[in-house]
């Protein structure tokens, strides 16, 4: 599996990210990926 580098220059808005997360943060990120690869 490869991993990225994940940039984000909206500071506000990545701890609000953060501070919704309910698993860690790899976890959440593949579930988002998922959904938008099925469309969802």
């Amino acid at each position: 599996m490869k991993k990225y580098l994940l940039l984000i220059e909206d500071e506000k808005l990545w701890q609000k990210f953060k501070s919704s997360l309910k698993k860690d943060i790899n976890t959440e990120i593949m579930e988002l990926v998922k959904k938008k690869v099925k469309g969802d």
